[in-house]
């Protein structure tokens, strides 16, 4: 969208204004977005927040003219904030939400990648020749995208540590968190790596086991009230005519 030509002075307009935006939090939260996303379009935080106010702007352009058009102006004072605070919220909901799925794919397949790896050591391979294998056989997979980023790290000079630790920044997931931390205490240690990943892994599912009985037993307990309700509201159904009845002739029958 950068790229277009009719939008170009609006959005260089938005740039030199999230240039000035010096809120911490916020700029922290989009780059830390950006990165577990993926970032398949390559924004920078100043040109995603350049975006959200763009979509701001188009916001209430709509909301003016819909103000005009149903209140003849007169809620201007209200419209307008509002729709920009809508319009700029929006795009930072969608990145988050983007974030939050692939995260959520990552977490799913990370066991199953660290099986591989711990399967393709054993039969000879190097870490970095195992990881390289499991990307080439398929490459869009997420985890992979994010290995094969490490591993283009190290080919530029960074060690394997810190690699693992950057992708462990980009995607913050606490058991890919807690692999990274194996594998570097592994190599310090001389720990044959193929059976921490493999033990890495067999943890991962107990731990997925247990959230998932853990989750079972709260849904129970979040049905029970509906139950009640829906049984509270049928005995009134069958009892409210034999009520009515007592009330108009005296007997229950």
């Amino acid at each position: 969208i950068f790229e277009n030509p009719a939008l170009a002075p609006v959005l260089n307009l938005c740039m030199q204004v999230a240039q000035r935006m010096n809120f911490a939090s916020l700029r922290a939260k989009v780059r830390q977005d950006l990165s577990a996303s993926g970032n398949p379009s390559g924004y920078t935080v100043d040109q995603y927040l350049a975006l959200a106010l763009f979509t701001a702007l188009i916001a209430a352009a709509a909301g003016l003219i819909l103000d005009f058009a149903i209140m003849g102006g007169r809620g201007l004072l209200m419209t307008l904030p509002l729709m920009l605070f809508i319009g700029f919220v929006i795009p930072v909901l969608v990145l988050s939400g983007a974030a939050q799925r692939r995260i959520a794919k990552i977490s799913k397949q990370l066991p199953y990648t660290l099986d591989l790896v711990s399967l393709v050591m054993a039969a000879g391979s190097s870490f970095t020749e195992a990881v390289e294998t499991l990307i080439r056989d398929n490459p869009e997979d997420d985890l992979n995208q994010e290995l094969r980023f490490a591993l283009s790290e190290m080919e530029y000079g960074s060690t394997r540590a810190a690699s693992l630790a950057n992708l462990a920044e980009r995607i913050p997931l606490e058991s890919l968190r807690s692999v990274v931390g194996a594998v570097n205490q592994a190599e310090k240690l001389g720990t044959p790596l193929s059976s921490i990943l493999k033990l890495q892994a067999e943890m991962l599912r107990m731990h997925r086991g247990v959230r998932a009985e853990k989750l079972s037993a709260s849904a129970s307990l979040k049905i029970l009230v509906p139950s009640m309700l829906i049984l509270i509201a049928v005995v009134m159904v069958i009892a409210a005519p034999l009520i009515i009845n007592f009330i108009v002739t005296g007997s229950w029958f």
